[in-house]
């Protein structure tokens, strides 16, 4: 199935941006990303720093009712880096396996997610999470699973690279 795009305009998501951690050229990247796709149900896409011992933590929360507030809300998009952790920065989860005896040529397994920097470790966290928001709503044509997630993470994190150098720094000349 092919992918289903809206056209929005790069400039006015209808959706709301926090960078918590200081990465303006992470958010600009998904939100380009995104730019593409009908974002109509998606409230929000946040980048927050994270305190706890790991690497990273998304979420994808789908529309639904807030417990504490009773009231409804659409998709929300939230990814958190620990901004304090030093390299080697690496993440172990599920993704694509190759395998010859499997039709597909991959099975879901566990595999080791390295990047080079804490900003390529925020936009594959962000772009696993648009994934499960993309996939739920029928834009992509893939089954919702943590293998796929990583797998379109990987995706994007290659496109990144193409345009922005180490430090964040958008390529002027691709």
């Amino acid at each position: 199935m092919p992918e289903r795009r809206v056209a929005t305009l790069l400039n006015a998501p209808n959706y709301t941006v926090i960078d918590n951690v200081g990465m303006p050229h992470v958010v600009e990247f998904v939100r380009r990303q995104l730019a593409g796709f009908d974002t109509a149900a998606l409230d929000w896409l946040k980048l927050l720093p994270l305190s706890r011992s790991v690497l990273l933590h998304g979420e994808c929360t789908f529309p639904g009712e807030t417990a504490s507030r009773g009231t409804q809300h659409g998709y929300r998009i939230r990814a958190s880096v620990n901004v304090m952790m030093a390299p080697p920065y690496r993440f172990d989860h599920y993704g694509r396996v190759p395998s010859e005896r499997n039709p597909r040529g991959w099975v879901s397994g566990e595999q080791t997610f390295h990047f080079d920097d804490l900003e390529e470790c925020a936009v594959h966290t962000l772009s696993h999470e648009c994934f499960h928001f993309l996939s739920d709503t029928g834009q992509v044509g893939l089954q919702n699973t943590e293998a796929n997630a990583n797998w379109w993470g990987d995706r994007w994190l290659e496109a990144y690279r193409k345009l922005v150098d180490p430090g964040g720094q958008f390529r002027l000349f691709c």
